[in-house]
């Protein structure tokens, strides 16, 4: 396990560099990402979800953030499937912890072309931050996030994928929109049986505004029963 585990990361770092070298890009931060989901089936269809992640920024040595996520998922068909979640996020803002709720919900439509899988998801999301001690507190920020991923399925136990996704920001308290951020990511998805999974990711994250560009280490373990 170890073995493939440096062997996925050895890999992620390689796309980093070409990616960097393709985008001319300097990276600014590093940060590492990694967290626990618990999911289990309600029915065959309905699936109920609970993460909680923890977030490093400042070359990983600072709290970024933590985050809850409790969710429902609905698979309406083998191609389509849709998901609404609630996140509570405390994030880090130097000198105090942001208190921050998040709304969202998720559309995704999967086309298996040979031994790929294809994924689109949309997201709307919506967010307050310091709804009680703030002043714009009360105004949500609402953002669709459109994400692409191809998985390499070949029915194994191992599961490699690249993806990329757009931030779009539809409206704020200052009644602004347009693109804010790129995210690319590859790894792979690793069962080790029916019930316990992991999945190490690298992700390379890039602000459209001020290019401050962000290099993330990730790892997920998934609890299924």
């Amino acid at each position: 396990m170890l073995g493939l585990f440096n062997s996925i990361l050895i890999r992620c770092s390689i796309f980093a560099i070409i990616l960097s070298s393709t985008s001319h890009a300097q990276i600014d931060d590093i940060g590492i990402w990694s967290g626990i989901t618990l999911q289990t089936k309600i029915t065959r269809q309905l699936e109920v979800s609970l993460t909680e992640q923890l977030r490093l920024k400042n070359d990983a040595t600072r709290i970024n953030l933590f985050l809850s996520d409790i969710g429902l998922d609905y698979e309406i068909s083998k191609k389509l499937k849709v998901g609404f979640h609630y996140r509570y996020i405390k994030s880090n803002q130097e000198n105090y912890f942001s208190n921050r709720h998040r709304f969202y919900g998720d559309l995704a439509w999967k086309e298996k072309v040979k031994f790929f899988s294809i994924t689109l998801r949309e997201r709307v999301q919506e967010q307050y931050s310091d709804y009680y001690s703030s002043e714009t507190g009360k105004i949500p920020v609402w953002e669709l996030r459109s994400k692409l991923t191809v998985k390499l399925d070949l029915d194994k136990k191992y599961s490699p994928y690249l993806s990329g996704e757009i931030f779009y920001l539809l409206d704020n308290e200052s009644n602004e929109y347009g693109l804010t951020q790129y995210r690319y990511e590859t790894g792979i998805n690793y069962d080790i049986n029916r019930i316990h999974s992991f999945n190490p990711f690298l992700i390379w994250q890039i602000s459209h505004s001020s290019k401050f560009n962000e290099l993330i280490y990730g790892i997920m373990y998934t609890f299924s029963y």
